[in-house]
């Protein structure tokens, strides 16, 4: 069964940012970017088995929805394009137990990020349980708007953050997780 074209794209980069000093870095370049202190989000994704892409359940602190999302892309280096889909959730645990149920559940993801709006970017500055530091750009895309735009931005923006190719990661955190 194929799904529909998902309703929003963008483009993503993921970078490991190696120590507390380069993460606290990175954070105050997207203070002076931003003109904000950011904003802080706990949260606790729970992965389900999918035929295609990733289905997670998305649980939010502080209280707000949580969010069930559906989104595809390619495990590839660099800027690339996601397409996703993702609706709120007003019962995220009895969710939960139905996926779990039908689909199962391949990992659990928990993270401390402090998120920041530039323009149609979001810079996600990620702690990841088990993992590290890390740092997310999701340039958001308008209907007309080609993927080349949105890679050319990331490119900007890491320009802008200081990421290197070489501190460029494939995959999701998941994927690292479980390893």
């Amino acid at each position: 069964m194929n799904m529909k074209p998902a309703s929003e794209r963008n483009v993503e980069i993921k970078a490991k940012i190696g120590s507390d000093e380069e993460f606290q870095k990175r954070i105050d370049i997207a203070k002076n970017l931003t003109s904000s202190i950011g904003e802080l989000i706990i949260q606790r994704d729970v992965f389900f088995k999918s035929q295609s892409g990733r289905l997670k359940l998305r649980y939010l602190q502080p209280p707000s929805k949580s969010q069930l999302l559906y989104y595809d892309r390619p495990d590839l280096e660099g800027p690339k394009l996601s397409q996703y889909d993702k609706i709120e959730v007003d019962e995220p645990e009895k969710l939960e137990k139905i996926l779990a149920t039908t689909n199962g559940i391949i990992g659990i993801v928990k993270k401390e990020r402090l998120l920041f709006m530039h323009q149609t970017t979001r810079i996600h500055l990620d702690k990841v349980e088990g993992l590290g530091n890390y740092l997310e750009f999701e340039v958001g895309l308008s209907v007309e708007q080609t993927v080349e735009e949105g890679q050319k931005i990331a490119k900007e923006m890491m320009e802008t953050f200081q990421i290197n190719e070489k501190d460029l990661i494939v995959g999701a955190y998941l994927d690292k997780l479980n390893k």
